[in-house]
């Protein structure tokens, strides 16, 4: 028999409940949490309405997946984001703003590799170099830095339109850059090392005038946070490339 008596969305009563559960400290740091197929019982739900509350707890930080061993309650200090996304649409709305980001980014990649100008390097440079010296827990201090590093590669087309879209279009773009540093803050250092790699590979082709190459630096680098996202929604990894 369900325990779910109140009105409205299924998933938001569940993850209301999974979250008095883990802050009352029945579900602790570090403990697994029932198996879908026990909460779709215990709950009376369907596994889609388990699926969408495990993923908004796993969006907001209260709990991690470990692939074969179940999902599990994260540590007290883990880093949480600072607004909240509840329902498996915002995160697929995000994924669809982010592949349209990608077909612009690439473009924007390309064009900046061959209309640069040294005022235009020197802006990407700054930010780059402000991305790697950032010392903060703040995600949001993370994610507008990084953010910068792309608008700057924009503003280097010398088209408008291309540092307006993503204005534009920053709300969904913050909600990925900020999602992507928490969810790499158990292994900070790894990450920042990675990132900026990336972002050092862009950079490179771009300061060397390699359009192709700039085209696919920046599409590698997006496409991770694509496939992240594909992940968490159960779908296939892409295997397009750059062309």
């Amino acid at each position: 028999m369900s325990i779910i008596t109140q009105r409205g969305n299924l998933a938001e009563i569940v993850v209301a409940k999974l979250n008095e559960r883990i802050d009352s400290g029945l579900y602790s740091a570090g403990e697994k949490i029932p198996s879908s197929a026990q909460l779709c019982e215990e709950f009376g739900v369907s596994r889609t309405v388990i699926r969408e509350a495990l993923m908004s707890l796993k969006v907001s930080g209260r709990v991690i997946a470990r692939q074969g061993a179940g999902v599990f309650v994260t540590d007290k200090d883990a880093k949480t984001l600072n607004f909240e996304i509840s329902r498996i649409e915002d995160i697929r709305s995000a994924m669809q703003i982010l592949e349209l980001r990608l077909g612009v980014e690439m473009q924007a990649a390309a064009l900046a590799a061959t209309r640069r100008t040294p005022e235009a390097l020197a802006e990407i440079a700054r930010a780059y170099d402000h991305l790697e010296a950032l010392e903060t827990e703040n995600t949001e201090i993370e994610a507008r830095a990084d953010f910068e590093f792309h608008l700057a590669i924009a503003r280097a087309t010398r088209n408008p339109h291309f540092p307006s879209f993503l204005e534009a279009v920053m709300e969904n773009i913050n909600f990925e850059l900020v999602f992507k540093h928490r969810q790499s803050s158990r292994a900070y250092q790894t990450y920042l090392k990675k990132i900026n790699k990336e972002h050092a590979s862009i950079l490179s082709a771009i300061t060397q005038g390699d359009a192709k190459g700039a085209k696919n630096a920046i599409a590698a680098h997006l496409e991770e946070s694509l496939n992240r996202y594909r992940a968490l929604l159960d779908e296939p990894a892409s295997s397009e490339a750059a062309e």
